[in-house]
């Protein structure tokens, strides 16, 4: 009896610790099979936030944007575009629409340079939209001279560039040859009708061509830095009217191809007499404008290139046009059938390099 009770004991103890056991092992389980869902759950948020930033960021929630207000319709020239006043809404594909910050999109086709209508193109990443603004004309010159009629209410690059199609329009160029008998027009001494002015020493000679033994053509902007040689035959840069002149030979070649400036330098620099300053710099103005391979720049210049333009503006209104000159422009004229734009209109400088 007393071995009977004795395993009945040892049977409960045994079954008691497996129960123990197996309640430890669920307990395991289910805190492990917890964290593992865990993991998961905030694996799937973080997954899906990740979708949805890259969705936004890749625009497939975005319909479209649109200006819907233009507070400021008209500029003046040369101003700058105003994104403070304009709107802009983006609209999300659920029908939501939020405003963008002017930061956020870019504009082009604004250009305050030209007048008239002109049409702004908002972009944002793939989205565009559109509206018009008004460039007002460019105020304080009237043009009354039918040749220059298509450059009115024109600045800037605008002008510089429409000048240059008005004075190549119809050009009828003269040879190298033949300006030996058209400078003692264009050059003619007021004074005496037999006589030229030289354009260096200014003196006033017979006009008579001798073969250049009294006077010669010299080139305002150096054949050298036209990049060509002119020969008697030739009809090119080097024949230009505009561009020659009568001078005295030795004092050409002292000139040689130095650039024009307020004081001569020796193989850099020369410095004209004051009465021809602005007429020189007017000559050079006009050849930037009539060749596009031509420029005027600040420092030692290369082919196709002359110098100094901060000088040649400062002479154009330290010498102003004068009757001399605008009878040379009207002989030109009636030999080449073209006229430099900064004798007939000396405005014209101010307005396209008035910032310089």
């Amino acid at each position: 009896m007393k071995l009977k009770k004795l395993l009945i004991v040892l049977i409960m103890i045994i079954f008691s610790f497996t129960v123990i056991s197996c309640a430890q092992e669920t307990s395991s389980t289910t805190a492990s099979n917890s964290t593992t869902t865990t993991k998961e759950i905030t694996t799937t948020i973080t997954t899906t936030q990740t979708s949805i930033s890259t969705s936004i960021s890749t625009s497939q929630v975005f319909e479209g944007i649109e200006v819907t207000e233009v507070k400021k319709t008209e500029y003046e020239y040369n101003e700058d575009f105003d994104k403070d006043s304009i709107t802009v809404i983006i609209t999300l594909a659920n029908g939501q629409q939020m405003s963008l910050r002017n930061d956020m999109y870019s504009i082009s086709g604004f250009d305050s340079s030209i007048p008239g209508e002109t049409t702004v193109t908002v972009t944002y990443e793939q989205y565009q939209d559109t509206f018009i603004v008004t460039i007002l004309p460019v105020q304080g010159i009237e043009i009354t001279m039918p040749y220059y009629l298509s450059a009115s209410g024109l600045a800037g690059n605008a002008l510089f560039l429409e000048l240059r199609e008005i004075i190549n329009e119809g050009f009828s160029p003269v040879s190298y040859g033949e300006s030996r008998y058209i400078l003692d027009e264009t050059d003619k001494d007021p004074n005496n009708p037999n006589n030229i002015i030289l354009v260096y020493l200014g003196t006033s000679i017979s006009g008579e061509w001798d073969a250049g033994a009294t006077w010669n053509r010299e080139h305002v902007w150096p054949q050298s830095l036209l990049g060509l040689s002119v020969d008697n035959p030739d009809k090119n840069m080097g024949s230009d009217l505009q561009n020659l002149k009568p001078a005295n030979p030795s004092e050409n070649t002292s000139r040689s191809n130095r650039y024009y400036d307020n004081i001569s330098v020796g193989g850099l620099s020369y410095e004209p007499r004051d009465e021809v300053k602005g007429d020189l710099a007017r000559i050079l103005l006009y050849m930037w404008t009539m060749y596009d391979v031509l420029e005027l720049v600040d420092y030692d210049p290369n082919t196709y290139q002359m110098a100094l333009l901060s000088v040649l503006l400062q002479w154009h209104e330290i010498d102003p046009v004068d009757d001399f000159e605008r009878n040379r422009n009207e002989v030109i004229y009636s030999y080449q059938k073209n006229r430099n734009p900064y004798i007939d209109y000396p405005e014209f400088v101010d307005l396209i390099w008035g910032e310089n």
